[in-house]
């Protein structure tokens, strides 16, 4: 394994992924510029962009755990001030067979 490949492990362990979504409905436009804002805001945090979205609004990002209450906060701060509204949960599976075991 290479160093870079060890301290990137290292980086993200104790890290969960978060999807972010922004809008309540498909009605509400977001502009990119706001997009580009809180994903900044992730990075300050320790956050990385790791898949972003075609259909909907938003991506998913690897973030340090511990930092996730400062994160939506903050989140929460700017969507007051800017009036775009968004949704942060923890990326899980998803099974649609009832009774599925993983």
């Amino acid at each position: 394994m290479s160093l870079n490949l060890i301290l990137t492990m290292c980086d993200y362990i104790g890290s969960s992924s978060y999807i972010l979504t922004f809008g309540n409905s498909g009605d509400e436009v977001i502009p990119n510029s706001f997009i580009t804002e809180v994903k900044n805001i992730v990075s300050e945090f320790g956050g990385k962009v790791t898949h972003e979205y075609a259909l909907i609004k938003g991506f998913t990002m690897d973030i340090p755990s511990d930092v996730v209450p400062n994160l939506k906060q903050k989140l929460e701060l700017v969507e007051k001030k800017f009036g775009y509204s968004f949704n942060l949960e923890r990326d899980s599976e998803v099974h649609a067979l009832v009774g599925h075991e993983h």
